[in-house]
């Protein structure tokens, strides 16, 4: 790599000063090299849409990612069914005029659609599940009304296979047919190349966009698109390029002892953790210290919670007062931890989290055998900033590359922590025992001992909470 390059993710950000400087720098056109993007999801569909394993697996740098996809969703009867209906409904689009004429041909030469050979082998298998589509008329339309019903008693059982995060409704809606049968069979032959594989799903608007499964990020795009929204977790299909982590493992691997220094005003709680969460037991032992410094009044809770995720490394949340209400002491306490940390702890090696240039000094000041890493918000770092650290040979990346993963378990545990919280202050209703009482003696009723214990079982003990069409709490009383 060329000399004051330290992200491969900057180099848009170079401006060549002269003309011949462009042939000391990589040549990089394809801007996967940026970012790893995730395909289960895509898989997932592709699979449910009736795409033959060959054909995925010929699309894939690593086949090996969709065997375990296949096994798990071959072991379930419904998502088999719908790969082999839609696989039918395609076909049946696709070879329209053809199979409409044989359907209508009284003569010797008839063959039922069961037999013919784009359709035999999906019918064997529905035969076996007892899943019977033939209508006795020769209705091409009738078949595929058909394989509709089927589908839709089928596919939200589909939900379980996609990510909590993941609007389902959307999945849902690209093996909906709409009632329109004819005129989405016209789009669908017009429009057939533009879908994976000629295999069909609902799609309001088909356009020419190359191979549609090649990553998650796509399909959802798609997706959403058809329920005229727009898809934006895009932090959670794309992570960080192979090449930006093995840097980061490599400096984590090859140093002896490591301190974090976390400014807490500019950086993201989530984005760090999944940054932590994406390294192995041995590079996490390598971590001496994790140390946040937060605005007490101005930043994320979230910090403090840090230490519960961080598999025993540990974290020391320092909060830090402002002198007035526009200026803050966080990255003057900053430099001060990390100084300590080098001249007193003998530390080598310094993770810092920022896109504040304000803890510059540090760096600046520190011996040659001091090793940096810094993490950056692509959107928070500015231009000058990152050129500084690239003129210093100081390596830098993105924390918002890194992949929010599916179970997000960090976010989880705040948000349950702070509902806990308010959901403490603001429902104070009391002592269960009391409010008991006053229900049985506002009844003016002769209750006995074991009638009261039962009632209290009964009533008391499974109240539950709910929430209204218009957000509002209710206690919910069994019957």
């Amino acid at each position: 790599m060329a000399k004051g390059i330290n992200s491969l993710e900057d180099l848009a950000d170079i401006e060549l000063e002269e003309e011949e400087d462009a042939e000391d720098l990589p040549q990089i056109s394809d801007k996967s090299i940026y970012r790893r993007h995730s395909k289960s999801i895509a898989l997932t569909i592709g699979f449910l849409l009736g795409i033959t394993d060959d054909a995925i697996m010929m699309r894939l740098e690593n086949p090996e990612e969709y065997i375990p996809i296949k096994e798990t969703m071959e072991k379930d009867s419904d998502a088999v069914a719908i790969r082999h209906l839609n696989n039918i409904r395609s076909n049946l689009m696709l070879h329209f005029k053809d199979v409409s004429r044989n359907l209508h041909n009284i003569g010797i030469d008839f063959i039922p659609v069961y037999e013919m050979e784009e359709f035999k082998e999906d019918f064997k298998a529905l035969n076996r599940m007892s899943i019977y589509i033939s209508t006795g008329r020769p209705d091409i339309n009738e078949y595929i009304k058909n394989i509709n019903f089927e589908i839709s008693k089928r596919i939200d059982k589909m939900e379980k296979y996609f990510p909590d995060w993941v609007r389902f409704k959307h999945i849902r809606n690209m093996f909906m047919m709409p009632k329109q049968i004819p005129e989405e069979r016209k789009k669908f032959q017009v429009h057939k190349s533009f879908y994976p594989f000629q295999r069909y799903f609902y799609w309001k608007h088909p356009f020419d966009v190359g191979y549609l499964l090649t990553t998650d990020a796509d399909v959802l795009t798609i997706a959403y698109g058809n329920g005229n929204e727009i898809f934006t977790d895009h932090d959670r299909v794309s992570d960080a390029s192979d090449l930006v982590k093995n840097n980061v493992n490599e400096f984590i691997n090859s140093a002896t002892k490591i301190q974090v220094f976390i400014d807490g005003e500019n950086a993201d709680p989530y984005r760090f953790a999944s940054a932590i969460d994406g390294l192995n037991d041995d590079e996490v032992k390598k971590i001496n210290k994790i140390v946040i410094y937060y605005d007490s009044e101005y930043t994320t809770k979230a910090w403090t919670m840090l230490k519960h995720f961080t598999f025993g490394v540990e974290v020391e949340a320092i909060p830090v007062e402002r002198i007035r209400e526009d200026k803050s002491l966080v990255d003057h306490r900053l430099v001060m931890g990390v100084s300590r940390a080098l001249y007193r702890d003998n530390v080598d090696s310094i993770i810092l989290v920022s896109s504040d240039s304000d803890f510059w000094s540090v760096i600046d000041a520190s011996e040659d055998s001091i090793r940096y890493l810094v993490m950056v918000e692509s959107e928070k770092c500015g231009h000058e900033f990152k050129s500084l650290l690239r003129d210093k040979e100081i390596f830098y990346c993105y924390l918002d590359n890194f992949m929010t993963p599916d179970d997000d378990s960090f976010f989880a545990l705040v948000f349950k922590s702070e509902l806990k919280k308010l959901l403490k202050e603001q429902l104070q209703l009391g002592s269960a025992t009391k409010l008991f009482t006053e229900a049985l003696t506002a009844c003016r009723a002769n209750v006995s001992t074991a009638e009261e214990d039962m009632l209290f079982e009964k009533y008391m003990k499974t109240l539950s909470l709910g929430v209204d069409k218009e957000g509002n709490f209710f206690v919910e009383i069994a019957d």
